[in-house]
């Protein structure tokens, strides 16, 4: 599943992995780790050298496909204001999204169905995925979903944030945010989570995947 920030892809990825029994996975989580020990580190964002070195290094600790889901980074930490700016400068680096592609690949090979959600996710990491989603809304109320959720700036400050994030995403040259041709397009503007849970679920159905277990 692809598609803009705060656009609802989280939650119903995790509904539709409990749905069918699949283990999930969030790509950019891995962004916002280089991102958050960047400028814990005080490196420079755009420092294509020193933050690919950073990646490098990241990956040798955690040895494995691990850092996708290192747990001793705290959520709430990774999506303060200033990861958020900086995961931008950072996720747009070639190296980068070169080696975080190769740990996602990595991670997918030992799930025998999974859930993906990420920004390239149906149009350069797994181009050949049997079900493509891109989930979207418009700014504003992508901005209000993400005031309710983090409570940490205002509204106004939140929206620019939005619209400057997906300037940064469509726009980079190194796999920009974009609908994979094949991809099911669905609006949450106007959907409740449950009404965009139950248009995935029908879609995943419709290409023969059944109900397998609800995960622990």
């Amino acid at each position: 599943m692809d598609g803009p920030a705060a656009a609802g892809k989280t939650t119903t990825c995790l509904a539709l992995a409990n749905t069918f029994g699949l283990r999930y996975l969030e790509s950019g989580r891995t962004y916002r780790i280089i991102a958050f020990e960047a400028l814990r580190r005080e490196i420079p964002v755009d420092d294509t050298r020193e933050i690919t070195g950073l990646c490098d290094e990241l990956l040798m600790e955690s040895r494995t496909e691990s850092l996708l889901t290192a747990e001793r980074y705290a959520s709430d930490k990774l999506r303060e204001t200033p990861v958020n700016v900086a995961v931008s400068a950072v996720a747009k680096i070639a190296e980068v999204r070169q080696r975080v592609t190769g740990l996602i690949r990595l991670w997918a090979k030992t799930q025998a169905q999974c859930v993906v959600e990420g920004r390239d996710i149906g149009t350069a990491v797994f181009p050949a995925a049997r079900v493509k989603f891109y989930l979207t809304a418009s700014p504003e109320v992508r901005a209000m979903r993400r005031v309710r959720q983090e409570r940490a700036d205002s509204y106004e400050n939140v929206l620019a944030d939005v619209i400057r994030r997906d300037e940064a995403d469509m726009n980079r040259a190194a796999s920009p945010l974009v609908a994979a041709e094949d991809a099911i397009r669905i609006d949450t503007t106007r959907l409740t989570i449950d009404q965009v849970t139950s248009r995935m679920a029908s879609a995943c159905r419709n290409q023969g995947l059944e109900i397998i277990r609800q995960c622990e």
